[in-house]
């Protein structure tokens, strides 16, 4: 009995120390392979959420500027604001200028985009005088027009009369509207604004009298690149200047364009760059006339370019570029071209065309 059972005994086999090595080995390989399939995974997956965030960010920054685009130069606004040193006087600032485009030096530096908006809740028609009114004297004489509902204390309102404008505005308790008449009487006082007329008479044959809407209503509000944080940023420089305030992150440049109507069929004919009468210096220069002669005139849209940028480094150049903005039509109106550090990030350029409601001022 005891014979067989140690027969049989030495028969049984185990596991030896080789099979566990191999054992391990094998499982080892497994978790190399498992991690390494992880690795790809997840570094696809930073790869996708990097770029998709670059397309909501390049989204997010065309609605931003679409927004207040859409409602630029909307009544008639302050092309420059009297607290500064304005290159333009007195009613001369008056420009139903939707926006103003500052080009950068080169297509790798971004543009930026001052947008004006008109401080009235209605469209600003003018009222004829129906008296004359001597402005020198002090205080100023006094406004009579049709239309009492049209006028309200603290609104800017400017006389015209051929090429004399005066700016003012309508005292506290200023507007007086005779019983059965309909006719406003209106007690002004003239802002301090370098050049402004303050000698005119306005005649009740020939001048008139336009409401701006309230001073602290009207817009200026900047949109640029900060290039050291790759962030578009807005400015409010009207009815007050403030900070500026980053709103997209990882957006590395930004082209624009003006949309011209340049035959009076009231369609966009060319797109123009900043360049030359168009630029930020000379645009709110350009004097007025009933007709489409001048720049400011024939501008009927804006077409915006947005680049925004991963940011997820990649190991390998991803990006070789130039970036391509504002093709349609060819040439190209802008190419960025990368760094060879630039080029191992993944890049989203958006375009949009805003359409301006400024368009029936600009009528001939």
């Amino acid at each position: 009995m005891s014979a067989r059972a140690s027969g049989n005994s030495s028969n049984e086999r185990g596991v030896g120390l080789i099979e566990v090595m191999v054992g391990i080995v094998i499982g080892m390989l497994l978790v190399l392979m498992i991690f390494q399939i992880y690795l790809v995974t997840e570094s696809q997956k930073r790869t996708i959420t990097s770029a998709n965030d670059a397309q909501e960010n390049a989204s997010y920054g065309l609605f931003l500027l679409g927004q207040d685009l859409a409602g630029a130069g909307n009544v008639i606004s302050v092309t420059t604001p009297p607290a500064k040193t304005p290159a333009l006087s007195g009613c001369a600032m008056l420009r139903p200028i939707p926006v103003v485009i500052a080009a950068g030096a080169t297509d790798n530096d971004p543009d930026s985009l001052t947008v004006l908006f008109g401080g009235s809740g209605s469209l600003s028609t003018p009222a004829a005088f129906l008296n004359n009114a001597l402005v020198s004297t002090s205080p100023p004489g006094v406004y009579q027009v049709l239309g009492p509902v049209g006028f309200s204390p603290n609104d800017v309102i400017a006389a015209v009369q051929g090429a004399n404008c005066t700016l003012s505005t309508i005292n506290a308790g200023g507007v007086t509207v005779a019983a059965g008449t309909g006719i406003a009487t209106i007690a002004h006082t003239l802002t301090a604004t370098p050049g402004n007329n303050t000698v005119a008479t306005y005649n009740a044959a020939s001048a008139s009298l336009v409401n701006l809407g309230q001073g602290d209503r009207f817009g200026r509000t900047l949109y640029s690149v900060d290039p050291a944080n790759s962030t578009l940023r807005t400015q409010s420089l009207l009815p007050a200047v403030l900070p500026a305030t980053p709103v997209v992150s990882n957006v590395v440049n930004l082209k624009a364009q003006f949309g011209l109507d340049t035959d009076g069929d009231g369609d966009v004919d060319t797109w123009q760059s900043a360049t030359v009468n168009w630029s930020s210096a000379n645009l709110p220069l350009q004097p007025i006339a009933p007709n489409l002669t001048y720049p400011w005139q024939q501008i009927r849209a804006v077409r915006v370019a947005i680049v925004t940028r991963s940011e997820k480094y990649e190991t390998d150049a991803v990006t070789p570029g130039p970036l391509a903005m504002l093709c349609s039509p060819a040439p190209c109106a802008a190419s960025m071209t990368l760094t060879t550090d630039q080029q191992h990030y993944r890049y989203k350029v958006l375009e949009t065309i805003v359409p301006l409601r400024n368009a029936v001022w600009n009528a001939p």
